[in-house]
């Protein structure tokens, strides 16, 4: 099968295999604390801590000298749990039978034809319900060319790539995951020599910084940043760029975790000029909580290797997640001053950092995903939550649609056209379903039999290509994302059309 990479015999993504068969670089503990120095800028109220690293000069954002002081480490502790576990892409692929893979290859050529009959019979009634049938269609056709067109992905060739990386993690009150997400930084088997790390601590008001500063304490080489205030995760990725040696930086989140491997793979589709960043893959860390971070799993896994896959065939992913991401630093710092002050409706743009700054690169350049490029990431376990992250994601998502509308049409026709489709569908879609689930069966006696065939039969097309991809047995909450969907979070969008001027994250 060309859609995903091949599976080795402990049945995870090749990629990740490959690197996972050589052990983690162990990191050496000091026998005793090591002086560092600190460096504080009054006007920006940011502070620069670091031990083995070159001490920076001047501020990254006001070029103001740094008044410099002097720290002693504390004795360095053991790593936080999880951080050393060779199998941790194995626990996540599990190898279907033969038996078992032909049965879910049959199933999924059955669904599509099925799929296709249903299309094929909204062409045949069309002028009893043109609209609907005519979105029916559109719809039909857009979610069978993304699986087509995934089938034909490839993730980008390891040639033995291996730049100078900075990895930068910026982030707000999370205390309870930063060491972890540090130490399966450097735990991951990139060469040392060739890596630094920054930590950026954005005002936290829990331990995140005192979190940080152990970290530092076991890995000398890692640059600790504090800003005194908040000044929002965007500030803290660009500040993170203008500190970085390297010639590739990396974002990562707070509350992910890198799998062995990921960094050499992901850098591999940048040794390409024209390639300004690439997308990793993610899967969800918690995935046994709920049901909830379940149904997510699912999302997330669709999201990435059918959606961003059939993008990626262009060099046109619409998204490159904060996750776990791949830039090169040249194409970051040509445009970072516009993406560290963009404004929206008269208003800065406090959140969608990650689309909003793979909008500009994606005006010049290629953007990849790479599925051999693993991460996991921690996912809201209360709907609460869940419902205010994914409010802000799609404003984000509203703006930057509306702006990315300007240039994607120069790009392949392909390519074009879906994310034009992309950015319109899910915006008629609620009225759609509202007409076929209520409206006509009120009004017009008309049972939505054929509407509801159709969305059973996506879904469980989605499903069981999750199970037979990945053999985890939750496959079937697809269905609980498909029934929340129509239900509320298909109306977001309205909602976040009216509040795109908001600058609150709502989850701080």
């Amino acid at each position: 099968m060309t859609s995903q990479p091949t599976a080795d015999t402990q049945g995870f993504p090749a990629g990740a295999g490959a690197a996972a068969s050589a052990p983690p670089a162990k990191t050496y503990f000091m026998h005793e604390p090591k002086t560092g120095s600190i460096d504080r800028c009054l006007n920006c109220r940011i502070s620069i801590r670091v031990i083995d690293s070159p001490p920076p000069m001047v501020c990254p954002f006001c070029q103001a000298r740094l008044q410099r002081g002097t720290f002693q480490t504390g004795a360095p502790t053991p790593e936080p749990e999880g951080v050393y576990d060779e199998n941790l892409a194995e626990e996540r692929y599990h190898p279907t039978s033969k038996t078992v893979s032909f049965l879910l290859t049959f199933f999924l050529v059955l669904l599509l034809s099925i799929a296709i009959y249903l299309k094929l019979h909204n062409i045949n009634y069309y002028w009893y319900q043109p609209l609907v049938n005519l979105y029916s269609l559109t719809v039909g056709v857009f979610i069978l060319s993304r699986f087509i067109l995934a089938a034909f992905y490839m993730a980008p060739r390891d040639v033995g790539y291996e730049p100078s990386v900075a990895v930068v993690v910026a982030c707000r009150n999370e205390e309870g995951s930063i060491e972890k997400t540090i130490g399966r930084i450097y735990a991951e088997g990139y060469p040392h020599a060739k890596l630094e790390v920054v930590a950026v601590n954005d005002g936290s008001t829990d331990h995140t910084l005192e979190e940080m500063i152990r970290a530092q304490a076991r890995h000398p080489a890692l640059v600790v940043v504090d800003f005194e205030e908040n000044k929002g995760k965007r500030h803290g990725m660009a500040l993170g760029a203008l500190l970085a040696r390297g010639e590739v930086l990396v974002y990562v989140d707070s509350d992910s975790f890198l799998m062995p491997g990921a960094i050499h793979k992901i850098v591999q589709g940048l040794a390409d000029p024209t390639v300004a960043a690439v997308a990793g893959h993610t899967d969800v860390e918690n995935i046994r909580v709920n049901m909830l971070t379940k149904m997510q799993d699912v999302r997330y896994f669709v999201s990435y290797r059918i959606m961003k896959a059939a993008e990626s065939l262009f060099g046109a992913v619409s998204c490159c997640p904060g996750c776990f991401s791949a830039y090169r630093k040249a194409c970051v710092l040509h445009i970072l001053d516009k993406w560290l002050h963009q404004k929206f409706l008269g208003h800065y743009a406090t959140y969608g950092d990650d689309r909003a700054l793979t909008n500009l690169l994606l005006r010049h350049y290629r953007i990849l995903y790479d599925d051999e490029a693993l991460a996991t990431t921690i996912v809201p376990d209360r709907w609460k939550k869940y419902i205010i992250q994914q409010c802000r994601w799609k404003r984000s998502w509203v703006r930057e649609m509306l702006l990315a509308g300007r240039f994607i049409w120069r790009k392949h026709p392909i390519a074009a056209l879906s994310w034009y489709a992309m950015a319109i569908l899910p915006m008629i879609a609620p009225l759609i379903m509202f007409h076929a689930l209520i409206l006509a069966p009120a009004t017009q006696h008309q049972a939505p039999t054929f509407y509801i065939g159709g969305v059973l039969v996506v879904t469980l097309l989605w499903a069981l290509y999750y199970l037979e991809k990945t053999g985890r047995s939750h496959w079937w909450s697809a269905f609980l994302f498909v029934l929340t969907y129509i239900g509320f979070f298909s109306w977001q969008g309205y909602y976040a059309m009216f509040t795109v001027r908001r600058t609150t994250w709502g989850t701080r």
